[in-house]
């Protein structure tokens, strides 16, 4: 086994009881909702999860979304934190893990009035500054508000949380100063966007 294969071995060696107490919390009587965006992707990452595989951590980063949208914080954070602390290839895709600095930013403020910081590789910050990325990052077009407005029922949903990775995801690393001023209306469109997306 090469130090890549061991080190995707590792990952979900890790990941796998994270998950599995995700599955104590939901697999019993879940909503329909629960049910699709939280325990079946579980079972999935239980089953395959590597740390190099971009579809795998959007899937990952996913999981941790929605257990904060349904008030799950502290196993969010955890999935946040295990994914951060692994040295990752940054030769994919890396908006899964992207978006997982800011929340975890943002939950362990509110979890404990904690001010965490994390050292942001260098590859990282290409991608955040990158053009396609900054290109959503101004207000009002981080809300989606336009592309909510004309979407079917899954849609809009699937709209929502692309708009929350933006609006915590990334505002949260407190890079992109220019947001700061709308910090007020962000906010109440990421609880706004919470609440509509628990409904079942």
């Amino acid at each position: 086994m090469d130090k890549v294969q061991q080190q995707i071995k590792e990952f979900q060696e890790m990941l796998k009881p994270v998950l599995k107490k995700v599955l104590d919390e939901y697999d019993k009587n879940p909503t329909s909702k629960m049910y699709n965006t939280v325990v079946k992707p579980c079972k999935q990452l239980i089953q395959k999860c590597s740390c190099k595989s971009a579809s795998d951590m959007r899937s990952l980063r996913a999981l941790a979304y929605w257990l904060y949208i349904f008030g799950k914080k502290a196993l969010a954070l955890e999935i946040c934190e295990l994914a951060l602390n692994t040295d990752f290839s940054l030769e994919y895709e890396v908006d899964g893990i992207a978006d997982m600095y800011g929340l975890e930013i943002r939950i362990a403020r509110e979890l404990f009035d904690e001010e965490r910081s994390r050292d942001i590789p260098p590859n990282l910050l290409d991608y955040y500054f990158s053009k396609k990325v900054k290109r959503g990052l101004t207000y009002p077009k981080i809300l989606r508000e336009e592309k909510i407005a004309f979407g079917s029922d899954k849609w809009i949903e699937t709209e929502m949380l692309y708009a929350l990775y933006n609006m915590i995801g990334k505002r949260e690393t407190g890079l992109y100063n220019h947001l700061n001023e709308y910090s007020e209306k962000i906010e109440k469109s990421i609880l706004d966007y919470i609440s509509y997306l628990k409904e079942d």
